[in-house]
């Protein structure tokens, strides 16, 4: 899927093409007028600004998935996409929230909610996280969200010294002591010296525990 491509919209015609995926947009979105149908290569977005127009809607478009604007509440969201479920089973529920608020991320995510973008995004790129959520069987966050919610989980990353970045990757790589000592020219002691530090900053018990914590904070 070229950039080119993706960023090409045309109207759609009034049948949908066998293989594209169609996209229901219910509530507003500041990147798509209020009434009609974009077409991107491979998918439809069908707005629908009017909830009570949802199932029909949905039923006359074959909705492969529920795309919930921003404004909704959770009792929205869950209203509306258990209607579009009793007339299309297999809906898939993407969510569009505010970039401050990962906490409504973070509920949906655990509810079942296959992809959550932040409001800004384009069309485009919308596009392309909904169809590689429905091609690959994944589920999509955005990174505005995922950074937050990874740091919640985990804790803000440390700060490493270049030393201790070196150590650290000749420890992932399963490398002892006295092996890390001859890889970077140093004593023993200045190894176990770093060390003690890592453990520290990582606040693990153990060389593994560093080495899985680095990893989940992206720093190894």
């Amino acid at each position: 899927m070229t950039r080119s491509s993706l960023e090409g919209s045309t109207r759609a015609p009034a049948g949908i093409e066998r293989g594209d995926c169609s996209i229901v947009l219910v509530g507003s979105w500041l990147a798509l007028p209020l009434n009609g149908c974009e077409h991107y290569e491979g998918a439809y977005i069908h707005s629908c600004p009017d909830r009570d127009e949802l199932i029909p809607v949905v039923h006359a478009r074959q909705a492969d998935w529920l795309l919930a604007g921003p404004e909704l509440d959770d009792g929205d969201i869950q209203r509306l996409f258990a209607g579009a479920n009793a007339v299309r089973e297999n809906v898939r529920l993407a969510v569009l929230g505010h970039a401050r608020d990962w906490r409504r991320c973070d509920r949906w995510m655990r509810r079942g909610c296959r992809v959550y973008l932040e409001e800004t995004i384009r069309p485009r790129r919308a596009v392309a996280a909904i169809q590689a959520a429905h091609s690959l069987g994944v589920n999509i966050m955005d990174r505005v969200f995922s950074e937050v919610l990874r740091e919640r989980a985990t804790g803000p990353a440390p700060h490493l010294t270049r030393r201790e970045r070196d150590v650290l990757d000749l420890l992932r790589r399963g490398l002892r002591n006295r092996e890390i000592a001859g890889a970077l020219f140093v004593s023993e002691n200045t190894v176990e010296y770093h060390m003690r530090h890592l453990l520290s900053k990582f606040s693990a018990r153990n060389r593994m525990e560093v080495v899985e914590r680095a990893v989940s904070l992206g720093l190894a």
